[in-house]
């Protein structure tokens, strides 16, 4: 199990290049990606959402990549071979025409500006491309295992969450043993009173009291809850990505629990009830942050 809530850093330096890459996730219902890198880098924007994609399944992803270039990686170093050309001819000019002593060597043409440029790399992404990408798997590597201890941490919570939930339930089916006993003798006096033996037909009478008895016996309700808790701690012994499904389980939880409550007449049954609900919605609080 992995909480959706993570850091991770990674930092490269070499003479060509400087990377520096953060990554932190948050809790999201899908799987969204925020990116801030250099527009230099902009065409890897795919490349490293497939690269995290295949780590992660949920979360909103934020990344930073900072980075610098340097010796090759800065472009290639042209020489201007038409205004060397030009300047040589003026040299020359200028030598003969007013008779300077002296060869014309390097420390002329270097003295002009853009006689040396720099020409960008129009596929520096590319090249830079697998540094950068063991850097960002360093700094996932870091961010997964916060993840990881982070969710570990969940799973201890919600395991203790939910055996309550099993024991309450435990509680509600004993009482509701008793209080439909209780409920039937209640009924069958009450109804002797209201009405007339010698009338009312008594097989009539019984079937509709258990009827009504019926109506409020809560044991399929009480089944359908335990089994439920049941599916819900299998998933938290799952690997992968389970936040989803477990949120699924949590509103058919919910809607027995709420069943329950209204079709139980007994006041511990309601009160046990109304813990159980809290409980269940704990639990769908921390399950919020799990992939």
């Amino acid at each position: 199990m992995n909480s959706m809530t993570g850091y991770g850093k990674a930092y490269f330096k070499d003479k060509k290049q400087i990377i520096g890459i953060e990554i932190s996730s948050v809790n999201n219902r899908f799987l969204e990606y925020a990116i801030r890198l250099p527009r230099e880098l902009g065409s890897l924007e795919l490349k490293i959402k497939e690269l995290i994609g295949t780590k992660i399944q949920r979360g909103k992803i934020n990344i930073n990549i900072a980075f610098e270039e340097s010796g090759s990686v800065a472009g290639n170093l042209v020489l201007n071979k038409p205004l060397t050309k030009e300047i040589y001819y003026h040299l020359k000019a200028l030598k003969k025409e007013y008779k300077l002593e002296g060869d014309i060597d390097i420390n002329h043409f270097l003295s002009f500006p853009d006689i040396l440029k720099v020409e960008k790399c129009n596929n520096i992404g590319e090249q830079i491309w697998p540094q950068l990408k063991k850097t960002i798997n360093k700094a996932l590597s870091e961010l997964l295992s916060m993840r990881l201890r982070e969710g570990a941490n969940l799973k201890k919570d919600i395991t203790v969450r939910t055996k309550k939930l099993l024991a309450d339930i435990a509680k509600i089916e004993k009482l509701s043993v008793i209080n439909r006993q209780i409920h039937n003798e209640r009924l069958t006096k009450k109804l002797g009173e209201l009405l007339n033996r010698n009338v009312v037909n008594d097989s009539r009478l019984e079937e509709e009291i258990a009827y009504l008895v019926e109506r409020s016996d809560i044991t399929e309700e009480c089944v359908r809850f335990r089994s439920h808790v049941r599916q819900f701690q299998s998933a938290i012994k799952q690997t992968g990505p389970v936040g989803k499904k477990m949120n699924f389980i949590l509103q058919e939880l919910n809607r027995e629990s709420n069943t329950i409550g209204s079709k139980a007449a007994n006041n511990e049954i309601a009160s046990i009830t109304v813990e159980i609900k809290e409980g269940v919605e704990q639990i769908r609080e921390q399950i919020q942050n799990i992939e």
